[in-house]
């Protein structure tokens, strides 16, 4: 009898083990979607100098003041550095503009203008691109504040086959997609952006 009492004992203790880890296990969502929630925390506006890193492809307005010849707007090359008049190429990409507009400064001075005022201000960002299941699929502008749901309107909405819940993002500096639920809060992107809208399963 002893012997029985103890073996219905593990088993019930084995059973309260199993069922509050697979308690624990459903508190942690599921792996690999990230939610509208999740997905705007890390994302700071990308019209923010202190925080936006430039790529090929973005535009700015750069001002020497006092200086008409050197203030104009230029483009960030596939190089990664933008041409500038008198001190030639000036890297850029993966700098912020703050960074540049210092770096800017430092080959103006002394040599070429004796004390630089210099300022840069954002004026067009690298595309996204909007494919998969939506009307007009395509290259779009990308402007401060966007979300993948307004990127979806601007190519025309979805198709009737479209999945409306989840998409996929795939950033420019990344490896892979990871899958972005659609669901509540909006979800912002980023310059560069593929969103791909996969075909729902009937």
């Amino acid at each position: 009898m002893n012997l029985l009492r103890m073996t219905l004992g593990f088993w019930n203790f084995a059973l309260v083990l199993v069922l509050t880890g697979l308690m624990l296990s459903g508190c942690e969502g599921p792996r690999g979607v990230i939610t509208a929630a999740d997905a705007q925390a890390p994302v700071a506006p990308v019209n923010s100098p202190g925080t936006y890193r430039l790529f090929p492809g973005d535009k700015m307005k750069i001002t020497v003041f006092n200086e008409t010849d050197l203030t104009g707007e230029f483009q960030v090359n596939e190089r990664g550095k933008v041409a500038f008049p008198l001190v030639g190429e000036v890297q850029a990409a993966n700098s912020t503009p703050d960074e540049f507009q210092q770096r800017l400064t430092a080959r103006l001075r002394g040599k070429y203008v004796k004390n630089p005022r210099v300022s840069v201000e954002m004026t067009s960002y690298r595309p996204v691109n909007v494919l998969g299941e939506v009307r007009n699929a395509g290259q779009y502008q990308y402007r401060p504040g966007l979300t993948i749901q307004d990127a979806v309107a601007l190519a025309g909405g979805f198709t009737y086959r479209a999945n409306t819940r989840t998409v996929y993002v795939r950033r420019a500096d990344a490896g892979g997609e990871i899958s972005v639920s659609t669901d509540g809060e909006k979800v912002p992107i980023l310059p560069g952006d593929n969103i791909r809208v996969p075909e729902r399963f009937f």
